[in-house]
């Protein structure tokens, strides 16, 4: 009797004790799951910060223009290409070539532009944009890689000069391992077979009167416009071939207007 009595007792006090228990199970139910809730917090702030860089580094990447306030645009593309019989224009495809055999070419895929002098019977392959302007600012900018033997070929142009038929060359030589050189300075070396990043900003008469040109970012040259004429743009590969095959490749080619230069 007294252990059925004991235990009476103990049944009758875990009964008593029993909301008791089930208020501290409930506190820490809630504690745990405010721990978890807690994580789970912390863990969806650090995927939205995660987020965050991944966009924030997709915007710096598309941000290629050099300065503010520029608007990209499209211009219509001229296929240049040069043969025996001088130039040829041609609407823009993705592939045009000229002589037989093959004495210079353009192919595009991917968003690289590919321009071929093949042998002497051509000195062209470009690029003419439809973006003639007299006044305002326009901007430029791509990712050339040219390669040995290329020698003293034009790379881009800025159309239009009341000294001659061109206001600006970048041209590509073979000095130093691969060279671009323009406006009489040097604006990188050992590049063969290397991809450059190229801004060129025109400011006509009324925007500022200046030609700044940008090497991976880094500005290299500064001058003076100093000629009121319409220009445009080209680019591409052009010379008089002083090696074997030239080739050079542009990427991912864009134009603006309307903006500023960084100061």
């Amino acid at each position: 009797m007294k252990t059925l009595t004991k235990s009476n007792d103990s049944y009758h006090m875990l009964w008593l004790l029993k909301p008791l228990l089930v208020l501290l199970g409930v506190a820490s139910f809630t504690s745990g799951c405010n721990k978890e809730d807690k994580a789970l917090q912390e863990l969806a702030g650090t995927t939205a910060v995660a987020e965050n860089a991944i966009i924030n580094k997709n915007e710096v990447s598309i941000m290629s223009a050099l300065g503010s306030g520029w608007v990209e645009y499209s211009p219509t593309k001229k296929i240049h290409l040069d043969n025996a019989d001088g130039l040829q224009i041609f609407s823009w495809t993705s592939y045009k070539s000229v002589g037989s055999p093959i004495c210079a070419d353009y192919d595009y895929s991917s968003g690289v532009e590919t321009f071929r002098i093949v042998n002497n019977n051509s000195n062209r392959s470009e690029i003419r944009l439809q973006n003639d302007y007299s006044q305002g600012s326009r901007q430029f900018e791509g990712y050339v890689t040219f390669y040995s033997p290329l020698n003293d070929e034009s790379l881009m142009q800025i159309f239009g000069s009341t000294s001659g038929a061109t206001q600006l060359m970048i041209r590509g030589y073979a000095d130093d391992g691969g060279s671009i050189k323009a406006a009489g300075q040097t604006l990188a070396t050992n590049i063969y077979g290397k991809e450059v990043h190229i801004n060129v900003i025109h400011l006509q008469e009324d925007k500022g009167n200046r030609i700044k040109i940008y090497i991976n970012g880094v500005k290299k040259v500064d001058i003076a416009d100093d000629e009121a004429v319409s220009n445009y743009m080209k680019y591409g590969n052009y010379g008089t071939l002083k090696t074997g095959a030239a080739t050079v490749k542009w990427r991912n080619v864009k134009v603006y207007r309307d903006g500023t230069a960084p100061s």
